[in-house]
């Protein structure tokens, strides 16, 4: 018996004393880590703040005191009949730039990830897009738009189809497409390279395991590639939606929101309300509005993300 409690406070002390290390070792690892947190603070959560207190108040002119008026920015935002606009704008964008990027992604990773003579080349000038500043790209790519001496235009006349030349950029039918293939074409090189990554994580077993059963090569892709690269196409797909919803270089470059605010997105519009129309407090709740939506896809993204893993873990536990 007296053996048995002597191990047992033997037990308890080591326990204790195994606590008191990992303690220690937490505290000296947060203490390196105060500054970094810090900094966070100050860079990204204060000027959040900032941003959320002031969104609440109105400044009629600048050599009056601001007035607090609660939610009455955001009413205003609402309420204006410009923002439904961008708000469909930003989907429209959002949407087509971001699948488009996905799609034309897994073409070129399944492209590249094949052996065939100047592969380093192609993979270099996939990439290429993605390297550019978003500025320099933007800027090429509206000359190559002009009406009269943009490239589009030139090749259409010279191969007979003249009558298609047109300011793709100042057509309210057209701008927001030909931002859209901008868009696709600065980011596509991204996807192309996750997607390159996974591709190279897939066992070489599984397709000559498949080939000795007899499947094709789009049942192997159909049956293997695509189901095992879908963590990957998630991931990039909801980090690439946060982005493009937010992105701002192209717009403002190619079109300016216009014409006639057709290609105005969120970020356009908080730009205008700022900058142009001088309602920083409106325009402060706007940019609220716009991180209300990004966090709920983000959130959305760890839900699912979190789903997935716990389904995982049961499945693992029960075999």
């Amino acid at each position: 018996m007296a053996e048995q409690n002597a191990t047992r406070r033997l037990a308890i002390e080591t326990d204790k004393h195994r606590r008191n290390e990992a303690l220690r070792h937490n505290l000296i690892a947060y203490l390196f880590l105060t500054p970094a947190l810090l900094s966070i603070v100050l860079v990204l959560f204060y000027p959040i703040a900032s941003m959320v207190v002031t969104s609440m108040f109105s400044r009629p002119t600048f050599t009056r005191p601001s007035v607090f008026i609660g939610l009455q920015n955001y009413i205003e935002v609402l309420n204006d009949p410009i923002f439904p606009t961008a708000v469909k704008n930003t989907f429209v964008w959002t949407i087509g730039v971001t699948f488009g990027q996905v799609i034309l992604g897994i073409y070129f990773a399944l492209l590249t990830h094949q052996r065939f003579p100047g592969r380093w080349l192609v993979r270099m000038l996939v990439i290429l897009p993605w390297v550019l500043p978003g500025i320099v790209g933007a800027i090429t790519w509206r000359f190559m738009y002009h009406q009269e001496l943009g490239l589009i235009n030139n090749v259409l006349r010279g191969i007979g189809l003249g009558h298609l030349a047109q300011s793709w950029l100042g057509n309210v039918q057209t701008a927001m497409l030909a931002a859209i293939l901008v868009g696709i074409w600065k980011g596509f090189g991204f996807y192309a390279l996750m997607f390159l990554a996974g591709l190279q994580t897939i066992p070489m077993e599984l397709y000559e395991a498949a080939r000795i059963d007899g499947a094709n090569g789009r049942q192997q892709l159909f049956g293997i590639t695509l189901p095992l690269l879908r963590p990957v196409a998630v991931t990039s797909t909801v980090l690439g939606l946060i982005w493009t919803s937010n992105y701002f270089d192209a717009i403002f470059i190619l079109t300016g929101g216009g014409p006639a605010r057709a290609t105005e997105t969120l970020p356009m519009y908080v730009y205008n309300t700022a900058f142009s129309l001088y309602r920083t407090e409106e325009a402060m709740a706007g940019s609220n509005i716009l991180m209300m939506i990004v966090l709920s896809m983000l959130a959305l993204y760890f839900l699912i993300f979190n789903r997935k893993t716990l389904f995982r873990q049961n499945q693992q536990e029960a075999a």
